[in-house]
């Protein structure tokens, strides 16, 4: 069975965005111009696992990104400036589509009100509504409106899976010296911690059999970038604290025992990437995963990314990326990729399918490094070597 993953996604009037409409592969490549929306792409599938998760909800999803006035795009127009996000998920033969557009109701009164939700699901080519908000009940109590079905486990049991899957979210864009320090995730986050405060807890509470596996099958790719690290393992010390440990091969013959504390920057990143890949759980978000890692490991990220998702996990990754070298393997395809342009209405995303000059491109054997950065205005970039600045 294939995992559950996100086929497509349409946003309206967030943030950057007043109108998306893409198609999503299980793998995606999201590239453009620095403060185009990348971030802000990704963050439309971070809400949804807020709506879900433990501590989060509508109104909590909303006040972490500072209140509607930040959420609502400043490019909407007219009547209707609600802001809505509505995806389509796969799982094997059913196929689910969940929409849910909200706004407030004064600036007296800034606490986020459903305006639409609903939830459809498609199996054996048989559609079924499975409902559709606002309800009589909504009617007769509008109070009912702040919070949405999703996230409430009595109304949401006819599509719970589909509220597991949001919660399954992962972002990640780990901070290396916090995973160092040990410290523990902050109380007021919702869900996972997305600097990799927990990682070690993870991977602690993963089970042995599993856990070993999983480190593994990192050390094998540790072998081939960090050759001197050798027997990756999970420890405890005296005090129950969770460590990495590794061997450092030196001219000693037993070597060296080194954990997280004495790993680089880059190592940590790679780990904690590999990591999550395993991990049987939804989408994995990624902001610039090249960042810290050498550009050798860097072009080999792709294929990593894609024999993961083919033997462990099978788990989405939708990253962003400005690397040249990450977009250099040959087996990226145009329908991997995401192209987000400004424009004077706010900013655009393309599917690079659907550009004729990068298919073209493409289909002639030229990597996506050549065929789309262009694109972004990194060309432009030797400019900025004669301004005076």
């Amino acid at each position: 069975m294939s995992a559950m993953r996100f086929t497509a996604i349409e946003l309206r009037n967030w943030k950057n965005f007043t109108k998306v409409d893409v198609p999503l592969a299980s793998r995606v490549f999201l590239v453009g111009p620095n403060a185009s929306g990348k971030s802000n792409f990704l963050d439309a599938f971070r809400f949804l696992r807020d709506l879900v998760t433990e501590g989060g909800g509508l109104a909590k999803a909303v006040q972490a990104r500072d209140g509607m006035s930040k959420l609502r795009s400043l490019y909407a127009r007219g009547t209707n400036t609600s802001v809505s996000i509505a995806v389509e998920v796969v799982n094997s033969e059913t196929t689910w589509r969940y929409e849910l557009a909200f706004s407030h109701t004064s600036a007296k009164n800034p606490t986020p009100r459903v305006m639409r939700e609903s939830v459809m699901k498609r199996e054996r080519g048989v559609e079924q509504a499975i409902f559709t908000r606002p309800t009589e009940a909504d009617e007769r109590d509008p109070e009912q409106l702040a919070q949405t079905h999703i996230q409430q486990v009595a109304q949401n049991k006819a599509f719970r899976d589909l509220a597991e899957f949001f919660r399954g979210v992962l972002y990640l864009h780990l901070v290396p010296q916090l995973v160092r320090e040990g410290q523990t995730p902050l109380p007021d986050r919702i869900g996972l911690d997305q600097y990799g405060r927990d990682l070690l807890d993870r991977i602690r509470n993963t089970p042995e059999r599993t856990r070993n596996g999983r480190l593994n099958r990192i050390q094998k790719v540790l072998g081939i970038v960090a050759t001197p690290l050798e027997d990756l393992s999970f420890i405890e010390d005296n005090h129950g604290r969770p460590h990495l440990q590794v061997k450092f091969r030196h001219w000693r013959p037993q070597g060296a025992y080194q954990n997280e504390t004495q790993f680089s920057d880059g190592t940590l990143r790679l780990i904690g990437l590999l990591w999550s890949l395993q991990e049987k759980a939804g989408p994995l978000l990624l902001e610039e995963p090249e960042l810290s890692l050498h550009p050798a490991v860097v072009r080999r990220l792709a294929p990593f990314i894609h024999r993961a998702q083919r033997a462990a996990s099978g788990r989405q990754v939708i990253l962003s990326t400005h690397s040249d070298d990450l977009l250099m393997d040959q087996g990226i395809s145009a329908d991997e990729l995401l192209l987000v342009r400004p424009t004077n209405e706010g900013s655009e995303v393309v599917v690079g399918a659907s550009i004729k000059d990068v298919s073209r491109l493409m289909n002639a054997g030229i990597p996506a490094s050549e065929a789309v950065l262009p694109l972004t205005g990194a060309t432009q970039l030797p400019l900025f070597e004669s301004a005076d600045i």
